[in-house]
């Protein structure tokens, strides 16, 4: 009897291990399926906020409005301007039209900031969607076109001269940046610093660039999707370029 008792003794201990071990490798593939699907629905979330964002580019109700004296288009008219970046936070729930001369910043060729102030960049608690969840900054710049063809600057599908639309045509390149900053520790102020940043690596400064949350001094060139990878906030980054003018159209 004895030697029974403990042969049924071994065989429940080696089943309740059998069984812990199963549960322990269950719970780590709900975790496992847990993260998947979070981190499939943040990449879902960020990738429909930049799609959002570039629609308004793209949105032909606003093209005449783009293209004028003070659209965000006719900008890049002014040689003073051709190499700059404009750059103004999407703010749909605090917006009254989706771009704004009085809401937008400029970064220079050199990285600088100064040209046209700071209203435009993202601050913290600005928000592009309902849910106060997501942030997304646009930036535009010309891009060369060293060889442009004759009337390459006449909108398409306007008479030249008997036309409201502006006598523009431009090849402008868009860069969307859209990012979720409850998922890391960073704080407000590095965020912010983040949005001040150049999309384009050339225009990139030798600056303090964050290589962790706990780490702000690297020298190195950075750009707005470094820093932002650097302090492990999840972020999704679009870029279009377009032939602006009597509709825009992506550059094939």
């Amino acid at each position: 009897m004895k030697k029974n008792n403990g042969a049924t003794l071994v065989t429940v201990l080696i089943i309740l291990v059998l069984v812990t071990l199963l549960g322990t490798w269950a719970v780590k593939s709900s975790i496992l399926g847990l993260k998947i699907s979070t981190n499939s629905q943040v990449r879902s979330l960020l990738l429909e906020n930049s799609n959002s964002a570039l629609f308004n580019v793209e949105d032909p109700n606003q093209i005449a409005r783009q293209l004028a004296m003070d659209g965000m288009f006719s900008y890049f008219n002014s040689a003073d301007n051709s190499n700059d970046e404009l750059v103004f936070c999407y703010r749909p729930s605090s917006m009254n039209t989706f771009y704004s001369m009085d809401k937008m910043s400029v970064i220079a060729k050199d990285g600088t900031t100064t040209k046209m102030g700071v209203p435009g960049f993202c601050k913290a608690g600005e928000f592009s969607s309902g849910r106060s969840a997501i942030q997304a900054q646009i930036y535009l710049q010309k891009n060369a076109e060293p060889d442009a063809a004759p009337f390459s600057t006449a909108p398409k599908g306007t008479s030249l001269g008997q036309s409201d639309v502006p006598l523009v045509a431009l090849n402008i390149g868009v860069t969307v940046i859209s990012i979720l900053p409850s998922y890391a520790n960073a704080t407000n102020a590095q965020i912010e610093a983040c949005f001040k940043k150049t999309a384009i690596l050339e225009n990139a400064k030798e600056e303090n660039c964050p290589t962790s949350i706990n780490s702000d001094v690297n020298k190195k060139k950075c750009t707005v999707e470094q820093c932002f990878d650097n302090l492990s906030i999840p972020y999704n980054l679009q870029h279009a370029d377009y032939i602006v003018g009597g509709s825009p159209k992506l550059k094939s």
